[in-house]
C-alpha cells in the first residue's frame, strides 16, 4: 500500500513536471534519436523508451536521458535513487528536494540505498552545469567516463 502511494505520488510529480517545464527547449525529437549511432546517447534513450513503451515526453527529456545516462530504471524505486544522486550531485530543485522527503517517510526503509545514491552523485560531475544536449551523440560509455558517472 504504501508504495502504490509513492508510485501515485511520482505520477503526480511526473504530470506536474511536464506541465511546469513546458517551455522547455530541446532540439530532437524521438524520431531524430532513433537516427542516432548505436551506442550514442541519444539512441540508448530511445532505446530505452521504446523497449519500455514508455510515452516521449519533450518537456522532460533531461530528466529522461539522466535515467539513461546514470543507468536508473524510470520506475520504482529507481525514482527515488534518481533524486538521490541528482541531490548529492548539487542539482537541487525543489519539488525533487520535496518529492524524494515525502517518499522517504512513507518508505524509509530505502534510506540506506539513497544515501548511496547521494554518495554516488556527490563523486560526479555536476550535472546542473553540463548541456547534455552536447552529448548525445556521443558514446554512452564515454559521456559517463567524461562526467565521472561510475
Amino acid at each position: 500500500m504504501r508504495w502504490q502511494l509513492v508510485t501515485w505520488l511520482t505520477v503526480k510529480a511526473t504530470d506536474l513536471s511536464n506541465v511546469l517545464l513546458s517551455s522547455r527547449d530541446w532540439h530532437y525529437n524521438l524520431k531524430d534519436f532513433s537516427k542516432f549511432p548505436k551506442n550514442s546517447l541519444g539512441y540508448c534513450l530511445y532505446d530505452y523508451l521504446q523497449s519500455k513503451n514508455i510515452p516521449f515526453k519533450p518537456n522532460l527529456i533531461r530528466h529522461d536521458i539522466k535515467h539513461v545516462l546514470l543507468n536508473y530504471e524510470m520506475e520504482m524505486p529507481d525514482e527515488l535513487k534518481i533524486h538521490a544522486f541528482l541531490i548529492g550531485n548539487r542539482s537541487y530543485n525543489l519539488m525533487g528536494i520535496i518529492y524524494l522527503s515525502i517518499c522517504t517517510i512513507i518508505v524509509p526503509e530505502v534510506l540506506p540505498k539513497l544515501i548511496t545514491e547521494y554518495k554516488r552523485g556527490r563523486q560526479a560531475t555536476c550535472l546542473k552545469n553540463t548541456d547534455l544536449q552536447n552529448h548525445i551523440y556521443q558514446d554512452i560509455q564515454e559521456v559517463r567516463q567524461l562526467l565521472v558517472i561510475k
